[in-house]
């Protein structure tokens, strides 16, 4: 049988800066920390969350043949000083779209492992579908889910894209991370609109980045002056975090930086864009999902900041 040390090397000859195992059910801790933010209603109008509660807490439920999870992560960090002026885009968006780009290496890993032993089955998840990858990704011991609510990764820091891949081949199940944030609040008090509510715990209806990104409709005036200058995501509460100060390398992987060009732009400059340009600017790229009426929204309230 494949062992733990053959899939590593196999995850880290594809680029990834880090990966574990996990078992494919949630333990009680973050389960209840889950059902806390949905009983609260931070998840805003993200109906989708609300779906399928019972297999993201055990992909059993969906996947009986399941018997681990290889959680890896991607790190997309540069050293990019973006005009601070300027409407300002989430470091995740710097480049090509990661969905694509973290699935692609998922599956090289998974082809890898087939060519080893026969009769291996996976199933790949980047973002999508009813998996909550920062509970996974910590349960597997890649880092902890930080006050923030982002998965800080030992080592490198929280400005990584997380994958999964399901796996019917059991596994040595990795250890766990201890929690490093200890008194710091630092990431709390940044926070400019006061979304972090209490440590790990996020109200979406505060936070930038779902305003900018996931939320759909017009924006209430008062939506409208939360924005802080961020046209697309946030990365306040990352740029302050003492771990991602001391930890942040940059990425090996230069498609993540591919599009740093394209958002130096001013908000006149943005204003004066059009549809077709807009598409034809963000192919293949994170902030094409946002389409252009949700793109012209936000660059109007940053009109009327």
């Amino acid at each position: 049988m494949i062992s733990a040390e053959q899939i590593r090397a196999i995850v880290f000859k594809e680029g990834i800066v880090a990966c574990g195992f996990s078992d494919p059910t949630l333990k009680p801790a973050h389960i209840r920390h889950f059902k806390k933010w949905i009983n609260a209603g931070y998840q805003a109008d993200m109906q989708w969350i609300e779906r399928n509660i019972d297999q993201r807490l055990d992909l059993r439920k969906r996947f009986p043949w399941v018997k681990s999870i290889l959680a890896v992560a991607d790190n997309y960090f540069n050293h990019i000083d973006v005009p601070m002026h300027n409407p300002r885009f989430s470091r995740y968006a710097l480049g090509r779209d990661y969905h694509e780009i973290v699935k692609k290496k998922l599956l090289n890993i998974l082809s890898a492992l087939e060519e080893i032993e026969m009769g291996i089955v996976g199933k790949v998840y980047v973002d999508t579908g009813p998996v909550l990858e920062r509970a996974f990704a910590a349960q597997a011991g890649l880092g902890w889910i930080g006050k923030n609510s982002s998965l800080i990764v030992n080592d490198i820091g929280s400005y990584c894209f997380l994958g999964m891949l399901i796996l019917n081949v059991q596994a040595k199940k990795s250890i766990e991370t201890e929690k490093l944030c200890g008194n710091c609040t630092k990431c709390i008090e940044a926070c400019p609109t006061g979304a972090i509510i209490e440590p790990g715990l996020i109200d979406s209806r505060k936070c930038i980045s779902y305003l900018t990104i996931e939320k759909k409709g017009d924006f209430t005036s008062k939506e409208e002056q939360l924005l802080n200058n961020w046209l697309f995501g946030c990365d306040v509460c990352q740029e302050c975090c003492p771990w991602n100060q001391k930890w942040v390398k940059n990425t090996n992987d230069t498609r993540y930086i591919d599009r740093l060009l394209i958002i130096e732009r001013s908000l006149n400059e943005w204003l004066e864009i059009t549809e077709e340009e807009f598409k034809s600017l963000f192919t293949n790229s994170s902030v094409k999902r946002l389409r252009f009426d949700r793109f012209r929204r936000n660059l109007l309230a940053l009109i009327s900041k």
